[in-house]
């Protein structure tokens, strides 16, 4: 008897008699168990199921990653078993052959089985055979009479799955005649399975690593020792506007346009050292000028020669994008947000509106809580600037030794304390946006100076360096100081004060507004009592009188304060005069003595002021409405007066 009809009739023994199964290994029984609950025909004498060429097509283009990575490790794996009659076979994760390679016998044989690329071998379909190690998920054999369908007991199968993300997507398998067994199949097929696994798993991280640097809005450079290039995203390619012939290998100094700046930037970046945040100016094919930030870092990895570096390339305009988050909200108001009514106040809002579309600098002058901070945003929303940065700096409120570090940055080293790599200035932070100079009448004489370089040359040094950086900033300045007076008194210079009072505009103060005090108010309210959770309150006709006799020394700041303190006290839907009083009281008499109408109180003597009150109370007969009328002052201020004076 053959072995083949031996393999036969223990095929048959195992069929006819289920306690026969018993001498199987437990995953053969197992998987004959599953196939007789499912119906299979084990007398099959050959495979039934075969896709069209359209669907094998279909299966071949759904699994094409599976199919590129494995064909070289198939060719190896035939390779090492050349002319023993072994077929290799790939399948797809429904265990559809994909790909099928073997010498000339070995094909024709696999051809006469109905072995073919398109066949289906699932156990579902066609019951136990070589494909089962996807279902055990893990390396195995399945010899002859093992199979369960006839019309394949005549064949011996090695196989292994293949994982994807830690799922299988496939499996490789070895099949020949069963009288071709081998011992050493299922160790091969194995490492052969599991290469393939690896080289998924490095297909996808590379894909995955090469999607994220191309989705990267900066560019990336990576440079070996020699400054030859190994990798660049599209992005930095576009920056450099590197052409579309190039190729890897190519040195960094041969792709840059000859000239000192992209010569200088190439020897910075190959000399193998960290560099962060550094401000390069490049020279492009077309003679364009690109501002840039770059970082620099060496590679270090056992795996990676020494001296390698990646250098990251930001377009100065996607640095000043992020500068905008990291200096907090920038510029928050626009013109919609300024109210008014008044016609001076318009006037003065019309000339600003204008100004925001020019790139001169302004200098918006004023009395303490007149908006100019509110105004400087405004414009800044309204120019071509209003996309980048808008970075605003008060002069008072830093120490002399501080404020220059903080204009123009500082390289590592410049002094004592100085942060490790250096610290950007404002001027650079802002660069292509505005930068608000709030209280310029208090720069110190010796900065006034280095300011003055900055609006003539468009460029800065930083503290402790040498190097001129480009910046592009529209200067906002703003002062309650009389500027000529201080330029008068030699503490403002001539030349500063011309430069940036380019556009001139004079915010006029509250007192000078009369007509917007309620409506101004009664936003405040608006917006406090929202802020607070609280309903809107009215003011009572006490204290809208109040409100327009007072001054305002500390205008819509003042007005403002005065509203959120009344809404935070009051416990009803009003706001009376006992909820403003003591503010009201603190600051100066009244509108009309601020502006001269009440002449009789402005002298030199107290005794003379006591005399003119008595006169006064004495002639309306003590009707203090009528003597606060008669002096052009509001009976509060009366009151204030009689109390000094000690007047019963």
């Amino acid at each position: 008897m053959t072995r083949t009809n031996s393999h036969k009739e223990t095929w048959l023994q195992l069929h006819r008699e289920p306690e026969y199964r018993q001498t199987l290994r437990p995953e053969i029984r197992d998987s004959w168990e599953r196939c007789y609950d499912r119906g299979i025909d084990p007398f099959l004498r050959e495979n039934p199921h075969i896709c069209t060429e359209s669907e094998t097509a279909l299966a071949r283009k759904a699994s094409h990653n599976l199919l590129e990575v494995s064909q070289s490790v198939m060719q190896d794996l035939l390779e090492t078993v050349a002319g023993t009659g072994f077929v290799v076979a790939l399948f797809d994760s429904n265990l559809c052959i994909i790909d099928l390679i073997g010498d000339r016998e070995a094909m024709e044989w696999a051809s006469q089985a109905r072995f073919v690329v398109g066949s289906m071998w699932s156990e579902e379909l066609i019951g136990t055979n070589g494909s089962l190690c996807a279902y055990l998920a893990k390396p195995f054999s399945v010899y002859a009479y093992e199979h369960f369908c006839l019309f394949s007991h005549v064949c011996a199968s090695s196989g292994a799955p293949i994982f994807d993300k830690n799922k299988i997507c496939g499996a490789l398998c070895m099949v020949a005649p069963s009288d071709k067994v081998s011992r050493h199949t299922l160790g091969m097929v194995d490492i052969a399975a599991k290469h393939i696994t690896s080289k998924l798993d490095m297909q996808r991280l590379n894909i995955y690593l090469k999607t994220v640097m191309e989705s990267m809005g900066e560019g990336v450079l990576v440079l070996d020792s020699n400054g030859d290039i190994t990798y660049m995203n599209d992005k930095c390619a576009q920056l450099l506007q590197i052409p579309p012939g190039f190729k890897l290998g190519s040195n960094i100094s041969r792709i840059l346009v000859n000239s000192a700046d992209n010569n200088y930037f190439a020897s910075k970046i190959t000399q193998g050292r960290t560099i962060i945040d550094e401000n390069f100016v490049l020279t492009t094919p077309d003679n364009n000028r690109l501002n840039c930030v770059v970082t620099c870092n060496p590679l270090s990895h056992p795996e990676i020669a020494p001296g390698d570096n990646v250098v990251i390339i930001r377009e100065s305009k996607q640095v000043s994008r992020l500068v905008k988050k990291w200096v907090g909200d920038g510029a928050k108001f626009t013109f919609d947000d300024i109210i008014g009514e008044d016609p001076k106040f318009l006037h003065v809002l019309k000339s600003t509106r204008a100004a925001s579309s020019s790139d001169s600098n302004v200098l918006l002058l004023g009395e303490s809580g007149t908006g100019k901070d509110l105004f400087a945003q405004a414009m800044h929303n309204a120019s071509d600037r209003r996309y980048h940065p808008y970075i605003a700096i008060n002069c008072a409120a830093l120490p002399r030794e501080l404020i220059a570090s903080e204009l123009f940055g500082y390289e590592e080293g410049a002094f004592t304390g100085a942060k490790k790599g250096g610290n950007i200035g404002k001027f650079e932070l802002a660069d292509q946006g505005t930068i608000f100079l709030d209280e310029i009448g208090d720069m110190p004489l010796e900065l006034q100076a280095s300011l003055l370089r900055v609006l003539e040359e468009k460029k800065i040094v930083r503290i402790g360096g040498s190097k001129l950086i480009p910046v592009n900033v529209r200067i906002i300045a703003a002062t309650n100081k009389d500027l000529e007076n201080e330029v008068k008194r030699n503490r403002f210079r001539r030349d500063l004060y011309y430069r940036l009072g380019v556009i001139r505009i004079t915010l006029p103060p509250l007192r000078e507004r009369r007509n917007d005090i309620l409506l101004l108010a009664e936003k405040f309210i608006e917006k406090h009592s929202k802020r607070l959770n609280k309903s809107p309150m009215k003011m009572t006709p006490e204290v809208t009188k109040a409100f327009l006799d007072y001054a305002w020394p500390g205008n819509i700041r003042e007005l403002q304060n005065v509203i959120e303190g009344a809404i935070l006290l009051g416990s009803g839907d009003l706001i009376t005069y006992d909820l403003v009083a003591d503010y009201l009281a603190e600051g100066d008499t009244s509108y009309q003595e601020r502006n001269g109408r009440s002449k009789e109180l402005i002298h030199p003597e107290m005794d003379s002021k006591k005399q003119m009150l008595m006169d006064y109370l004495l002639k309306y007969k003590y009707n203090k409405t009528k003597v606060a009328e008669a002096l052009g002052i509001s009976r509060r201020t009366l009151y204030k007066y009689l109390k000094d004076f000690d007047i019963s």
